[in-house]
Formats: C-alpha cells, structure tokens, sequence
C-alpha cells in the first residue's frame, strides 16, 4: 500500500454502493484483508501502529443495522433483541434452549455470553441466517456461500423458517415495502366504451430514508397473469431497495456522528482517523484518550431525532443505538 510523505496510508471514500454505504478506494481500508477474524487480517492490521506516544481508539454501533431492520419493520422486540444480541436469541431456538422475552435485561445479557462463548459456531451460523434473511437471501444463496454452515438448500430454508417464524414483521416488511415502492396501479378506462387499453402500468418509483436520502428502483415486483389473475412476485431490484433504507440510514447516521465529532469538539475531531462501516476510528495522544471515547460515546448515542418512537413501544422518544469501544497501539491488536 502506498504511503504518503506524512508516513500515512490515504484512501478515498465513494458512495458506489447502490445502498450508499461509504466505500473505500485506492487503497481500501475497509475491507482489507477478506476475512474477519483470519491470521491475515491480523497481520495486515498489525503494520498499522499509532506514534510513539499516541493510541489509536475505535468506537463502532452495535449491530446498527439489525436495529435498524427492526425499526423499519415496526417490530419493538426485534429492536430489543437487535440491541441485545438478536444472533444469541435464534442461535438460543437452535440450541432447543429458547431465551424469552418475559426474562430480565440481566438474564438474557448472561445466556448470550454463555451462548457466544461456548457455541461460537452455531453462533456463527444464527448471524449469518439473520443477516442474510434480512436482506432477502434466498436459501439455496445461503447454501452456495456458506456450505460449511447449510450443507444443503434443506437445512438453509429450515433455519430461515425459524427466524421467520420468531420475527414474522421482518417478511411482513419486504412485502409491504415492495409493494408500495412498486407501483403498479390499475389503469383507468372504461371497457363499455371500447378503450382498448392496457390495464395495468409499472410505476417506476422510489424510496426515501428519514435522512432525505432517495433511490430510485425499476423492477421491484414482477407481474405474470395466471388464470385471469395478476400474480406478482420480487423482482430484481427488490433485494436493493430493501437493504437501501437500513444500510442508507446507518451510513446516514455514522457520517453524521463523525461531523458533530468534528466541528462540536475540535480537540476530538482532529483525532479522527478512519470511518469504517459502523465505527469511527481516530488516533490521539494517550492522555486525550478517556477524553476521545466520553466523546464519542456522547455524540454516537445520542437520540436519533430522525427516527422517531411509538409512544406505545415505551422506548422513548426516539431511536438509540449502543456502542462500544476498544483501544491499541496497532490496529491489529485493539481491546
């Protein structure tokens, strides 16, 4: 990787994703090297190392957009297992050891511990059915990327079936999401008449997030006349537009955090180094550093007026979401 002449590796941020997450370009430092978790990677981030005299510190969203799935589902339980560990809580069915909802905030923090410490790929395999039946993967999908984890199109769709049939507001969102952004509307005109028309028009339309952001989508439903009945099913652009206004907001909101860091606290936001999905990293003198994550945290988990509350929920009036923080002197080794 090329470094510059202050000693630093530079990169260029896009917004080439169709859901305007921030990208990394030349060289990416989002998402190098493939492979959380691998000795690569760990080595790759280890040849970043902060100053003498300074530290890098980090602090991310907790699972933001699995937070943010629920928020547009109107689902307040999936909001609460989202934040508390939604993977903990299907990994728990898996287990034929079900958490419950009625349990205590202690109760179910303790379970999930046990359950990512003793059944981390069982674990492994409830994130990946989550994120994927989040975003519409479909199971033989799910099968072709992650055999190790779904042998077979069978055990995928199983798997899938639970988390559906815990969380039913999520498939209820895909359908009433596509459905309104698609558009197709009866045509009018009178048959008595003579019209010879078609009866039927695709709307090409669109979908905005609570932030203003808009996408335009061309094909989320497609139409097919079965016995003199239209019938519809998703399209091509229906896996984009639902995953446009999760991952739209989070990018929404993290970029907005890192603004308020920048221009609200000059101290801290001079530190600021890297955004990174969900997490903001900065590198500071070691004294500045309880400074950097009060900061930090204040800002990131502040309430989102953007994304109001049910009063029903009693969750407040508007969205928060957690954070957590880490520091280190390299990047590969921050605790």
């Amino acid at each position: 990787m090329p470094v510059g002449p202050d000693g630093r590796i530079h990169t260029l941020f896009t917004h080439n994703p169709s859901s305007l997450r921030l990208s990394s370009v030349d060289p990416n430092l989002q998402n190098i090297p493939r492979g959380a978790g691998s000795d690569v990677e760990k080595w790759v981030k280890e040849i970043f190392v902060a100053p003498v005299g300074s530290i890098f510190w980090e602090r991310d969203f907790s699972a933001i957009e699995a937070v943010l799935v629920g928020y547009f589902a109107g689902d307040p339980s999936y909001i609460r297992f989202a934040k508390l560990g939604v993977h903990d809580y299907l990994a728990s069915h898996m287990l034929g050891r079900p958490a419950d909802l009625s349990w205590s905030e202690g109760d179910l923090r303790g379970y999930f511990r046990e359950i990512k410490s003793g059944h981390k790929d069982l674990r492994d395999n409830a994130k990946r059915v989550v994120h994927g039946s989040n975003y519409m993967m479909s199971p033989r999908r799910m099968h072709e990327l992650f055999p190790e984890s779904f042998p077979d199109t069978k055990s995928a769709a199983r798997l899938q079936g639970l988390y559906f049939e815990l969380f039913p507001a999520i498939r209820r969102w895909h359908r009433d999401l596509a459905v309104r952004v698609d558009g197709t509307k009866r045509r009018t005109g009178d048959a008595a008449q003579g019209d010879s028309i078609d009866p039927w028009t695709l709307g090409v339309c669109y979908a905005k997030n609570p932030f203003g952001y808009v996408h335009h989508f061309y094909n989320v439903l497609d139409w097919e006349k079965i016995n003199n009945e239209w019938i519809w099913s998703f399209g091509e652009d229906a896996k984009r537009l639902v995953s446009f206004l999760p991952q739209s907001t989070a990018a929404a909101i993290i970029k907005k955090a890192a603004k308020r860091i920048f221009y609200d606290f000059q101290e801290v936001g001079e530190t600021l180094r890297l955004l990174i999905h969900d997490s903001i990293l900065g590198e500071c003198v070691e004294a500045a550093v309880a400074t950097c994550l009060e900061v930090s945290a204040r800002v990131m988990e502040a309430p989102i007026p953007e994304l109001p509350l049910d009063p029903k929920w009693g969750m407040g009036e508007f969205l928060t979401i957690q954070t957590e923080a880490k520091v280190g002197k390299s990047w590969g080794d921050m605790r």
